[in-house]
């Protein structure tokens, strides 16, 4: 019989990097590149203002909720929740241009496009997501993303696909021995993992020794609120947080900047955002009385408060101008979660069975094991730093300023008990989704 090989697929919120999948004693040897994708470079305002990426994006930003809420509702555990959607959507993008037939239908499906939309827009779309904010000179943080697909020294592919992964999907190509030294492999997979996620993610993914091929995308995130990082100044008083599970946690809450604007109600939440200096945001979700986070984290909800664009910072008729600042908790929140079972409920199910068709990069039949998703995401009084990674394993087989007879008004949006967030670009692209239970 001849013997099936496992693919696997994996990606993280960080900066690539590469380390040579077979090692000699401790020293990390060169990498053997295949493939290497054009240059990066982000796009200007008016390159990003396309057809085309307004398209992707607003495909990414259904995934970003359906798969969140979905995420969430089948979330057991009692710590602070937060995934990386786009994560997930790239490595799914990566896994469509190597499928083929229904498995790639499938997969086209959920990210909600058309595989030509895919393929024409997918690089404008991941140039738009990228950042590099200085000041004086010095770089204060960045969103920077890479994908690439490492290759068992066994596999069989197909040059034609790996072009493909460099020139539309910014895809480098290498060289990895999964057979041969398993064991080196997992740690050089560990280690470019926890390098390109700053060390947030250090995670032995115990990729087995069928390993055909592997397809990595990383992101890392890291802003501030501040010139230079300074702190955000906390409250005098001592708020009583109510926790998810009804203890309550007394804390001093960090005092946000104030943004024109005012609370923005749904039905059964409030909703406002804190906003870093390079304009990155977090939107508060806060359950109303009655509600539970459980009550407010939907697909839906997450939809329509990541589509508001319009605070109502001015009431016209008593000449009010509102501005409104977040009192809000430092957190942490992460995830390390295996999600076949997530997007099988999404709608994809060849690829995790013998149907799966990945003729577009090797002839050797190939299946999806496994697909684990881990994130990792801090926010503290100097800023917000986040990370995440996703493996899924294939076995073989602001306005301008209003006259000056408007009146000021300024009002705090108090963050006191577990709530829901959406960490957004400057541009409402979803880079973060969670939900804090306590502090």
């Amino acid at each position: 019989m001849k013997k099936i090989f496992k693919g696997i697929l994996a990606i993280s919120c960080t900066a690539v990097s590469v380390f040579c999948l077979s090692a000699c004693g401790n020293a990390k040897p060169e990498r053997t590149a295949l493939g290497v994708p054009k240059e990066t470079t982000a796009l200007s305002y008016s390159e990003r203002n396309t057809d085309k990426v307004k398209k992707i994006s607003a495909s990414a930003e259904k995934f970003a909720a359906d798969f969140t809420s979905l995420a969430y509702k089948n979330y057991e555990d009692g710590t602070n929740f937060a995934v990386a959607p786009v994560s997930v959507f790239m490595a799914l993008s990566l896994a469509a241009q190597c499928a083929e037939g229904n498995t790639r239908s499938e997969i086209l499906s959920v990210l909600n496009v058309t595989y030509d939309q895919l393929a024409n827009g997918f690089s404008d779309y991941y140039r738009s997501l990228f950042a590099q904010y200085k000041n004086d000179g010095e770089v204060v943080g960045m969103i920077n993303f890479s994908n690439s697909v490492w290759l068992d020294n066994r596999a069989d592919t197909k040059q034609e696909c790996i072009d493909a992964l460099a020139d539309k999907f910014h895809c480098a190509s290498y060289k990895a021995g999964f057979y041969e030294d398993n064991k080196s492999a997992n740690a050089a997979v560990r280690e470019f993992v926890k390098d390109k996620t700053k060390g947030l993610i250090d995670k032995d993914f115990k990729l087995s020794e069928e390993t055909l091929f592997a397809l990595i995308n990383t992101l890392y995130l890291k802003d501030v609120w501040n010139s230079y990082g300074d702190g955000l100044s906390v409250t005098e008083k001592t708020y009583s947080f109510a926790n998810y599970d009804a203890s309550v946690t007394k804390t001093e809450l960090l005092r946000g900047h104030y943004n024109g604007g005012r609370v923005y109600e749904g039905e059964k939440y409030n909703t406002f955002f804190a906003s870093t200096m390079n304009g990155n945001k977090i939107k508060f979700i806060l359950p109303k009385g009655g509600y539970t986070a459980d009550d407010i984290f939907t697909a839906g909800n997450l939809s329509e408060i990541n589509s508001v664009t319009d605070y109502n910072p001015v009431d016209e008729v008593n000449k009010i101008r509102y501005y409104t600042r977040c009192l809000f908790p430092e957190f942490t929140a992460e995830y390390d979660e295996e999600i076949i079972d997530l997007l099988r409920e999404m709608g994809i199910n060849d690829m995790f069975t013998d149907r799966c068709n990945y003729d577009a990069i090797t002839d050797t039949p190939a299946y999806c094991s496994n697909v684990i998703h881990a994130t990792n995401l801090k926010v503290d009084k100097k800023g917000m730093e986040g990370a995440a990674v996703t493996v899924i394993a294939n076995d073989a087989t602001s306005a301008p300023p209003e006259p000056d007879e408007y009146t000021e008004r300024y009002m705090d949006f108090i963050i006191d008990k577990a709530f829901g967030f959406i960490l957004t670009d400057r541009y409402d692209n979803t880079l973060f989704s969670g939900v804090v239970k306590k502090v």
